[in-house]
């Protein structure tokens, strides 16, 4: 029965990081992002109408956004996010779910009158969508090294893997 939980991506052990595998894909994916914005002029509008900020400082916290949203997307569906065959659907679908909270919840927190129109408003879109299927086949490139690298130095078991050595260890006869 662990491997069975184990596989389906519930109760990640200490050396299964998520969480940093999230954040780190979500921050290379707001590269293809912000070209995606840059192309449709969203990057300007964003900047200049809707933020009111500088340029590069609405690069900044839109990039902080987008590390934010990568650790979300870790959060949520932790190992289930290695699968590779999903990792698409998984990272369009919160990218997709990430489009729709930016603009409704936390834009008219910073400001009163937050929408892009036209042509910059499909380039927010397309790059929330750019950036969700970057971050979803980001995510077991990432995560895979992550877990690697700490299960290989300590040589030390921790986790569900622990657990079950530990338990063919009292088995034995």
């Amino acid at each position: 029965m662990i491997r069975f939980v184990r596989a389906h991506g519930y109760d990640p052990g200490p050396t299964q990081r998520p969480l940093l595998a999230g954040a780190i894909s979500g921050l290379l994916a707001a590269i293809p992002a912000g070209l995606v914005f840059t192309a449709f002029g969203s990057s300007r509008v964003a900047a200049e109408s809707i933020l009111s900020m500088p340029p590069p400082w609405a690069a900044a916290l839109m990039t902080a956004g987008f590390t934010v949203g990568g650790w979300l997307y870790g959060a949520v569906f932790q190992r289930a996010a290695n699968d590779r065959r999903a990792a698409w659907l998984l990272g369009m679908s919160s990218g997709f779910v990430l489009w729709i909270f930016a603009p409704i919840v936390v834009l008219p927190l910073v400001r009163s009158h937050a929408m892009a129109g036209g042509p910059a408003a499909t380039g927010i879109f397309v790059g929330f969508l750019v950036w969700g299927l970057t971050v979803g086949l980001l995510f077991p490139y990432v995560h895979r090294p992550l877990q690697a690298r700490l299960e290989g130095r300590s040589g030390r078991r921790w986790g569900p893997s622990a657990a079950e050595w530990g338990l063919r260890l009292l088995r034995r006869p």
